[in-house]
């Protein structure tokens, strides 16, 4: 068989089912579309929604003293790292 009768009778075989599926499409169309379509509107919706109340507490530092229990307190009030001695 020739090389162009074949790619001949291939166009025509998809050109013959490409036909017949725009057929089934066509034919499967049941015509629902009316053009004069009666909807109903669009209601609204309201909603109540509970208010929430949030309590916030607040508590309050209260400074505190502290004795010692003993010893002679720091001289100038402030510590240093690496110093020597003790306690």
């Amino acid at each position: 068989m020739n090389n162009r009768a074949r790619w001949t009778i291939g166009i025509l075989v998809a050109l013959v089912i490409g036909l017949v599926v725009g057929v089934i499409i066509i034919a499967g169309d049941d015509s629902n579309d009316d053009t004069t379509s009666t909807s109903a509107p669009i209601e609204s919706i309201s909603t109540t929604v509970p208010q929430t109340t949030v309590q916030t507490t607040t508590q309050a530092t209260i400074p505190t003293t502290t004795s010692q229990s003993g010893g002679t307190p720091i001289p100038g009030g402030t510590t240093t790292a690496g110093g020597s001695g003790g306690l």
